[in-house]
């Protein structure tokens, strides 16, 4: 299946995803630390990123900041952003999304369902 890289600040939420996306027969790898710098483990060939979005107001830019420093270490990949600061009614592909730099935005905390089809339509582009 896909490499998948989960960096969320949240040990349960991170672990959660995580064995969500292995269940399905994913190669999952989580980090703790979004922002940036990545390790030397960052791979060329990761296929998806699921990113933990810093408050909006937070620190003045940490956001996109975060989403910079993915694009970065991870070129080739795409992007899913979970945050605790978007409404559900957003919509997972809304222009949003598109603004910070991210192929889908979910609400945290997601159901399983919820996350698996933004990774299924996100692998899918």
């Amino acid at each position: 299946m896909s490499k998948i890289i989960v960096i969320e600040e949240d040990g349960a939420m991170r672990v959660l995803i995580s064995e969500w996306l292995a269940s399905e027969g994913h190669e999952v790898r989580s980090l703790m630390r979004h922002g940036g710098p990545f390790d030397a483990a960052a791979d060329a060939t990761v296929d998806l990123v699921v990113l933990d979005l810093p408050h909006p107001r937070s620190r003045g830019g940490d956001t996109a900041r975060a989403v910079h420093a993915v694009h970065d270490a991870y070129p080739h990949s795409s992007i899913i952003g979970i945050s605790t600061q978007v409404p559900r009614s957003l919509g997972s592909d809304s222009d949003v999304a598109r603004a910070l730099g991210v192929s889908r935005l979910l609400a945290k905390p997601c159901t399983r369902e919820e996350l698996l089809d933004a990774v299924v339509a996100t692998l899918a582009e």
